[in-house]
């Protein structure tokens, strides 16, 4: 019985540290552009590439008005915000699988700290 207790309690705690990686990497999934701050998720990396693709394909501007994370709205260059939001996308996810593949092997809950 006391085995399973503290089974229990080690994986409560190995899901509560998972949890906490979760959102210190979150938080990190933010850039700063010509005045506005942009939350960097799925959304706006696929309508950063579309946009690219435009230009590409169909000589389409470069510069467009799209509303940062306080719904302001920021001129901006499509091309130069992808690289900056793919940048940021990347390096986040890579410290984020770091983490958490090191958490992952872990057998009790003191042996990480997050």
């Amino acid at each position: 019985m006391e085995n399973q207790e503290e089974y229990a309690r080690e994986r409560f705690e190995l899901n509560r540290q998972k949890q906490t990686l979760k959102e210190q990497q979150q938080q990190r999934l933010t850039v700063t552009y010509n005045g506005g701050i942009f939350k960097v998720d799925m959304q706006l990396l696929s309508y950063l590439y579309m946009k690219c693709a435009n230009v590409g394909l169909f000589q389409a501007s470069r510069e467009d008005i799209i509303p940062d994370s306080y719904d302001t709205p920021i001129k901006v260059d499509v091309q130069d915000l992808l690289v900056l939001v793919d940048q940021r996308w990347k390096e986040v996810y890579n410290d984020w699988l770091n983490q958490f593949e090191e958490l992952k092997t872990k057998r009790k809950a003191g042996d990480v700290k997050v």
